[in-house]
């Protein structure tokens, strides 16, 4: 008895620590000089279909969470470009109207390719990401084959992965040490429209909150990297350093 005594209020003082950390979301970028320089302008862009991967660990290791995935996806999508708007960004249709001809199977052809190619480079990304400013990723000039493109600074790729844990999980986690509070990141990686070129790259990570309230999680940190990274219009109105 005493020692469940002991334990307990151990059990409760570190759950409240987890619930505290959620309220909180850390997040950093890197960008190409010549985004925060100005050289080159963030004003309109592309978004490209959100990816959210989500897996619950419990007790006995960890499984996959197709359908909650799909949903967060949905959410990614609509928390980033409500953020990117208000920045003043203008967000144009991926597969919009395209005066090249080409049919629709053609360039849902070309959006899986792009999607292929910037899997191939996102790991190197997150793990260097300060070589962005060494222009040292690219897509390839093959983003120039999308209809939107031709107006757009950029493409924007939006990645969610995070880890639900269970109650028993967490408990075990506070107990023993490891893991006591389900997590998540936001990525954003922004390509240029027309070189392919990465010119800038986002994390944001959240505790708890990621998946009940996504908008909470991470609306305010996109705020304050889209202003960091001088993105949008509102940028210029003073809020800026």
């Amino acid at each position: 008895m005493k020692l469940a005594c002991q334990i307990f209020p151990a059990v409760s003082m570190a759950l409240l620590l987890s619930a505290n950390a959620s309220a909180t979301t850390p997040s950093w970028s890197y960008e190409h000089p010549k985004v925060t320089s100005g050289q080159f302008q963030i004003r309109s862009a592309c978004m490209m279909p959100a990816e959210g991967k989500l897996s619950k660990v419990g007790m006995k290791g960890g499984e996959g969470m197709t359908k909650e995935s799909d949903a967060w996806s949905t959410t990614l999508q609509t928390v980033v470009e409500s953020h990117l708007k208000a920045a003043g960004v203008q967000l144009l249709p991926t597969l919009g109207a395209s005066g090249s001809g080409a049919s629709d199977d053609e360039l849902n052809q070309v959006l899986l390719q792009l999607q292929e190619k910037y899997a191939g480079i996102a790991a190197k990304i997150n793990r260097k990401p300060k070589d962005i400013g060494k222009s040292r990723f690219t897509l390839g000039d093959d983003v120039a084959l999308l209809p939107c493109s031709a107006k757009a600074d950029v493409l924007v790729f939006v990645e969610g992965e995070g880890q639900v844990l269970t109650g028993g999980k967490k408990t075990m986690g506070v107990l023993f040490g490891g893991a006591s509070a389900s997590t998540a990141a936001l990525i954003l990686t922004m390509a240029d429209a027309k070189s392919g070129e990465i010119v800038a790259f986002v994390r944001m990570n959240n505790a708890e909150k990621f998946l009940s309230d996504s908008e909470k999680a991470y609306g305010k940190a996109l705020d304050k990297q889209f202003n960091k990274m001088r993105i949008g219009t509102t940028a210029d109105n003073g809020k800026k350093h």
